[in-house]
């Protein structure tokens, strides 16, 4: 072959640039929930100790009930978990529940990345047609047998079944600007967010900005970078094998006992007690449904 050839590659890279075709359906930017977060999955038979008032967390919680038996309360509404419906707690809402002895429970702790998706407040049902409650099925063999990874495909699985189906009167689309910035955060945890870096990204003042993402985001800037940093912590607490100093540094703090005030304000727990609550060990959950 002459010394002046060269190999040209036959892949034609210039629809690589761009996914989108005149043939499908490109989703709403803000439609639905494509973003999750996974926490922790696990099923288990409930008891009567199962007995809540106040629950308030900053995750959401899907419930869907094996059995029946189980309840949730929220805004005087009460919804019966069982095999006919899957029901979602947003992030906030607060809700009682109880149980009677032996009704089979699943759940799934997730988190909505904000820069996506807002939803009202209040308890959403999702009546769980046939492929729902296959994955649920399989969701729980999966836990029983300690298979993480495939518990969490299904998991998301699961989730985005039920998200399709969830009203889109529900949730209200973050606008364009907002969810810029929420993006912004939620990929820059581990280094410094300011006000005055925020504000600039948004091209306002910082007194506007803080005024300005309050009425967006019903918190302060200040509380919401708090709050996204400790959701991660949780989940890499949960799923990781990192130091709990690792973990800080992962999420913005500076060492490991302002994180573990900023920790124990936002959950009720230290961050030790949280891990060791969790099995200790990544993949380690509840007892399960048998």
């Amino acid at each position: 072959m002459p010394a002046t050839a060269c190999f040209v590659s036959k892949t034609d890279h210039r629809p690589w640039h761009d996914p989108i075709t005149s043939h499908g359906l490109k989703p709403p930017a803000g439609d639905g929930a494509s973003g999750f977060q996974l926490h922790e999955c696990g099923a288990l038979r409930l008891d009567p100790h199962w007995s809540f008032r106040g629950v308030r967390s900053p995750f959401w919680r899907l419930y869907y009930g094996l059995t029946p038996g189980a309840w949730v309360e929220s805004g005087g509404r009460r919804l019966a978990l069982g095999p006919e419906r899957v029901v979602l707690v947003p992030d906030g809402v607060s809700f009682d529940c109880g149980s009677r002895a032996g009704a089979g429970h699943l759940w799934v702790h997730f988190s909505l990345y904000l820069s996506l998706t807002a939803a009202t407040a209040g308890l959403i049902a999702v009546p769980a047609g046939r492929t729902v409650r296959a994955v649920a099925r399989e969701l729980q063999r999966a836990i029983g047998r300690r298979e993480a990874a495939r518990a969490a495909h299904l998991s998301a699985g699961l989730l985005h079944l039920v998200m399709a189906e969830v009203n889109s009167e529900e949730f209200t689309a973050v606008p364009a600007r907002l969810r810029q910035i929420l993006g912004w955060i939620q990929h820059s945890l581990s280094g410094e967010i300011t006000n005055e870096r925020l504000a600039a990204q948004a091209g306002l003042s910082v007194e506007g900005f803080i005024r300005w993402f309050k009425a967006g985001t019903g918190r302060t800037p200040a509380a919401f970078v708090a709050e996204r940093r400790i959701r991660e912590a949780c989940r890499r607490l949960t799923f990781s094998a990192d130091t709990i100093e690792q973990v800080a540094e992962a999420v913005g703090f500076a060492n490991r006992h302002h994180f573990s005030r900023v920790f124990q304000r936002q959950t009720g727990c230290g961050p030790a007690r949280f891990r060791r609550d969790r099995g200790g060990r990544p993949g380690d959950k509840l007892d399960i449904v048998e």
